[in-house]
């Protein structure tokens, strides 16, 4: 942001001298062989230096672009890992019970232990079946010191408890809570500072407590600075 100042300054400069020379020359009418050339060399030097500014310019709007690119597609990942995640747990039960049901000796004598196992496994199956699946689509700030945190869920219900800021230099507000956040719907959260600080320089760490269908308990963490925002962790409430 430093070098972005000082481009700027002397993209300004040169402008400026740019039209000075011209205007000077206006005036003169007359001017040396000696003053055209150094005129001359001025003036490319000053273009110069605008298309140096300029290219910085289109430079920083493209890192800006690229990052918001990269910070979207790290959320599409993420959503992608959970539902894989998901279907590996429930492909791994699957292969539980078919292992179980291979062992007909075992059936046939109604062995205890293993209609335990079986029942373990059909709970863990529901609990996977009614599981939501919360992932960001990044944030946004405004320039009255307002956050929002697009949160989304592509799994099944969830039943947002609460908002809690661990720590940080903002405030929540408008939490609207409990809330049901039904598959493939967003829910927001707001923030502002409550400091000097541009929101973009505030850091903080949110915490998202919610349930599923079957009243399982999980909490969500998020860390972010402004409108840069990432999930720290997703687990569950063993009470």
């Amino acid at each position: 942001m430093q070098n972005f100042r000082i481009f700027s300054q002397n993209g300004i400069k040169s402008a400026r001298s740019c039209v000075y020379m011209l205007v000077t020359c206006k005036a003169k009418q007359t001017m040396t062989q000696a003053e055209q050339i150094q005129l001359t060399f001025n003036i490319i030097n000053s273009i110069g230096a605008l298309a140096t500014f300029g290219a910085f310019l289109l430079l920083f709007r493209k890192d800006k672009d690229k990052q918001k690119q990269i910070d979207k597609l790290t959320s599409i990942a993420t959503v992608l890992d959970a539902q894989n995640d998901s279907l590996k747990k429930q492909n791994d039960l699957i292969a539980q019970q078919v292992d179980i049901f291979r062992n007909t000796s075992v059936l046939k004598q109604q062995d205890n232990a293993s209609m335990i196992k079986l029942q373990e496994i059909e709970e863990k199956k529901l609990k996977l079946s009614v599981a939501p699946v919360l992932w960001l689509n990044g944030a946004g700030t405004r320039h009255t010191g307002e956050l929002q945190i697009d949160l989304n869920n592509k799994g099944e219900r969830a039943i947002l408890d609460d908002f809690i800021l661990k720590s940080g230099e903002i405030e929540l507000h408008s939490k609207s809570i409990p809330y049901d956040l039904e598959k493939g719907e967003r829910r927001y959260i707001f923030g502002r500072a409550n400091s000097n600080k541009p929101i973009s320089e505030c850091e903080y760490e949110i915490e998202v407590l919610y349930h599923d269908k079957l009243n399982n308990k999980f909490s969500l963490i998020l860390t972010g600075k402004g409108a840069y925002v990432k999930i720290k962790s997703n687990n569950e409430i063993n009470e």
